[in-house]
């Protein structure tokens, strides 16, 4: 344990003298984008503002040095904690306000960096408290987490020669010390939370039930295609046009089925630091509908609440149970939705493969040449779990789509980009564009959910000869939708999917 941890102490003074001698930001630069690699990704010498806080950065880098150094000495060195902690609080305000001041993707690089370097730090002080006080405990690691994971999702981990790839070593290097740590007798008297689970591995139930496929309707399903044969439907056969069609086989190798199967919450536990990592959930029935928000939470917390009810987090005090909470709040619906976990947690991305048909050359989209994208090097991956009747409202991707589903089943209804006149796309709504996603409302379409009261029947009407694909995914089954497909999902049962964009 000791080794473990003096490993920890030291991997975050390095981390502090990094960031005490970092040029977050210069005077003679260009303002950069988000985008920009971090090579050119200093302000202008207008951009007072992230010059101070730079300053204000390396500063507070320093102080926190000396409060490690006095761990080994006999003599207390100086330094004010109640205003050490203020600043490290101010840094990581002004760069939230600077991250809501420009648009996204105009954002300069270098307010996520700082952003990054200053939860690194806040980090930092709190694991130093608790060498300090031989504390470390399960609410330190909590925080510890919650700050690293931050750095990861909000700033995208930032900066060099720290930023991800620090993160992720330290968060590896916690996890092991956190393992390996015997607890003390003090410790074992502490209240501790602890996860607990009636059962092995997720439901499989379907408690809505489940829509009757049209057989003229449903998708073809085949195993056993070549990259070849693959590339010959999406081009020859299709006429640049292809049809959605589901494979059996392409996912049947993956560890996430087997030998480390993600339907076992004590294994997804086990990879997300027993469910401390934070993820973003989104809370509602879709986001186009009122009151949709989002949150970060552990993923602990996401499992109990808003997953499986037979998880518990309990103390020896107090004891959350998901039951409990959904008889006060049966409308909330939490949903891990296209967020690239395996970019921020590792461990999971070696339980799948890329699929071989990602590789494939591919046709353009079939009526809109403007809805190109750039070409990607590299398929994105993006997962998505949730609990039954979570939905991806009717919307088109600006690529080609595997869908694979690992856990669970999910209905998936498809339009041909040919009917997109008829399917009525949205417009900008609050600035943003959002022709990629239909008016229409599937599930109160198909009277699945509630209609609110309006009348619905003349979209009915309108849409009775419009055809469409539709199919229902099980574990094993990957759906390809093609370019300019408009799709609908919807869970049936706890369903975890990993999506593959490529063009």
């Amino acid at each position: 344990m000791s080794s473990l941890r003096d490993q920890v102490l030291s991997q975050y003074r390095d981390a502090a003298a990094t960031i005490a001698t970092s040029q977050h930001a210069s005077s003679d630069s260009q303002t950069t984008t988000t985008n920009t690699p971090p090579e050119s990704s200093q302000p202008t010498a207008t951009d007072l503002k992230a010059l101070a806080m730079q300053q204000l950065l390396q500063r507070q880098a320093q102080l926190l040095i000396k409060l490690h150094e006095s761990l080994h000495q006999d003599t207390n060195i100086s330094v004010d904690e109640d205003l050490l902690q203020t600043r490290l609080d101010d840094l990581a305000s002004v760069c939230m306000t600077a991250f809501y001041a420009y648009r996204f993707d105009l954002l300069p690089y270098y307010w996520r960096w700082i952003y990054t370097d200053t939860l690194i730090l806040m980090s930092y002080y709190a694991i130093l408290k608790a060498a300090r006080e031989d504390s470390f405990d399960e609410n330190l690691m909590d925080r510890v987490v919650e700050s690293l994971d931050r750095a990861l999702i909000v700033a995208g981990g930032a900066g060099k020669p720290l930023g991800k790839q620090w993160i992720e070593k330290t968060l590896e290097l916690l996890n092991r010390f956190w393992e390996e740590a015997e607890p003390s007798e003090e410790e074992t008297q502490r209240p501790q939370k602890r996860i607990k689970r009636d059962t092995t591995t997720f439901s499989t139930q379907e408690p809505f039930g489940r829509p009757n496929l049209s057989a003229g309707r449903t998708c073809p399903r085949y195993e056993n295609w070549t990259l070849e044969k693959f590339e010959k439907y999406m081009n020859e056969e299709s006429q640049g046009k292809p049809l959605p069609i589901v494979f059996t086989d392409l996912t049947k190798e993956w560890p996430a089925f087997s030998d480390i199967p993600w339907n076992s919450p004590e294994y997804l536990l086990s990879r997300t630091f027993g469910g401390r990592r934070l993820v973003p959930v989104e809370i509602g029935r879709s986001y186009v509908d009122g009151g949709w928000s989002q949150e970060l939470i552990q993923f602990k917390h996401f499992l109990a609440k808003y997953i499986d009810p037979s998880i518990t987090i309990s103390t020896p005090n107090a004891t959350t149970s998901i039951q409990a909470n959904e008889k006060l709040q049966p409308e909330k619906v939490g949903y891990l939705a296209q967020h690239n976990l395996f970019q921020q947690i590792p461990s999971l991305r070696n339980d799948i493969q890329v699929p071989d048909f990602c590789w494939a050359d591919v046709p353009p989209h079939p009526t809109d040449s403007t809805k190109n994208q750039t070409p990607v090097h590299v398929p994105q991956l993006n997962a998505w779990f949730g609990p039954a009747k979570t939905i991806t409202p009717l919307h088109t991707d600006g690529y080609h789509n595997l869908l694979c589903q690992v856990v669970g089943t999910k209905y998936v209804r498809l339009y041909s980009p040919e009917e997109t006149g008829r399917l009525r796309p949205r417009g900008m709504e609050h600035g943003v564009d959002m022709s990629n996603t239909s008016e229409l409302d599937v599930g109160v379409l198909e009277g699945w959910d509630d209609d609110g009261g309006n009348d619905w029947e003349s979209i009915r009407a309108e849409l009775k000869d419009v055809p469409y694909w539709e199919t229902i995914l099980n574990p094993g089954d990957t759906l390809v939708i093609p370019i300019g497909w408009w799709h609908y999902v919807r869970s049936l049962s706890i369903s975890f999917s990993v999506s593959f964009w490529w063009n």
